[in-house]
């Protein structure tokens, strides 16, 4: 569903989210990213007042709402190719997608007449299998996903406790672990610029500096231990060639002719 919203400021936002309420019911999740039209107390006094949850993306981190980010990429560039921008949508709504079904279909279970002619029976309603598309919806899913950690390496990285000393790699500053975030991977650090929220891959633990007990051990060892008289060593007579391991070296004997 695309809006254009012209400023992007939170009682606009909160305006066009309850006209799509109205006309497609309240969802239960919404998610969104940690602009400031959305990470304020206006929009959490909205989804209080609607019943619904609202869970923002990490800062500075947009790959992690990254369905968003690319749906959002796919109508900019419609809208700049296209004399008719809403011609433009009809088309990418009533278009298949990898499921098989369009977005159309998808949302009102029937597929929407365009200019191209259609048979009147392809317009009939049609509830897809929900069943089988989210099946072939996860294993798709999975599949890119197997794709892409192989191709760039990813791992999972260890957990972060509170109190923990890390380093911010976009502030480049040195903060500390002050509570785990709601949302996945994500955490409440401290530091010079203040209290603020990052993702894990931000955070870099710093390792803790071993402790100096070992010299004084060593010290205190010194005290106990006799002291050892180092014996002289073996004098080596003269003529006498011994190599770096100790082993004397005899000449081999040759003829006097």
């Amino acid at each position: 569903y695309g809006l254009l919203l012209s400023p992007t400021r939170s009682a606009n936002v909160i305006v066009h989210l309850k006209s799509v309420f109205a006309r497609h019911g309240i969802p239960e999740i919404l998610i969104t990213d940690n602009g400031p039209q959305f990470a304020c107390q206006e929009m959490k006094d909205f989804a209080n007042e609607y019943c619904f949850e609202h869970v923002t993306s990490s800062p500075k981190y947009p790959q992690s709402n990254g369905e968003a980010e690319r749906t959002v990429q796919t109508v900019k560039n419609l809208l700049k190719k296209a004399s008719d921008p809403y011609k433009a949508l009809l088309a990418y709504r009533t278009t298949a997608v990898a499921n098989g079904y369009s977005p159309a279909q998808l949302l009102m279970g029937s597929r929407l007449r365009t200019t191209l002619p259609v048979l009147p029976e392809a317009l009939q309603p049609c509830v897809p299998d929900l069943q089988r598309l989210r099946h072939m919806e996860k294993e798709r899913r999975m599949r890119q996903r197997e794709c892409f950690n192989k191709i760039h390496g990813t791992r999972n990285l260890d957990k972060l406790l509170p109190g923990q000393s890390v380093w911010i790699t976009d502030a480049k500053a040195q903060g500390t672990v002050t509570s785990v975030h709601t949302t996945p991977r994500s955490y409440v650090v401290s530091g010079l610029q203040g209290t603020i929220r990052r993702n894990r891959s931000h955070l870099v633990p710093i390792p803790i500096p071993e402790t100096q007990t070992e010299p004084q051990l060593t010290q205190s060892n010194e005290k106990n231990t006799p002291e050892t008289v180092s014996e002289p060593k073996e004098q080596q007579t003269p003529g006498v060639v011994c190599t770096t391991s100790g082993r004397e070296v005899i000449k081999p004997k040759r003829l006097n002719l």
